[in-house]
């Protein structure tokens, strides 16, 4: 991975706030998400610690929260396991399978 790249992943997280048009309000800006939502972090995730996503998903409305259970914590998403693959695609089948009202 060029590690220019990484920097402005780096830079996108730091100033991606979805609550600056809510005035800084977190909870304002994910309390207007009308979406089916599941919010999916992988367990050991130091990026995106399962804690502080479960924390934000109580903030959307009919949000629902998963874990994936994985060794490979942030690089889960890259299906290193096949355990990886299978709990993703589950998260993936259950929310199409949602009923849109």
């Amino acid at each position: 991975m060029d590690p220019n790249n990484l920097i402005w992943m780096g830079w996108k997280w730091r100033h991606g706030d979805v609550s600056r048009h809510t005035g800084g309000d977190l909870a304002a800006a994910l309390g207007r998400i009308k979406a089916k939502t599941y919010v999916v972090p992988f367990s050991g995730d130091m990026f995106f610690p399962p804690a502080d996503c479960e924390a934000e998903q109580k903030l959307i409305p009919n949000g629902k929260f998963r874990v994936v259970d994985s060794l490979w914590a942030h690089f889960a998403m890259f299906c290193m396991t096949e355990s990886d693959r299978d709990q993703i695609d589950a998260c993936i089948r259950d929310l199409l399978e949602e009923r849109v009202d």
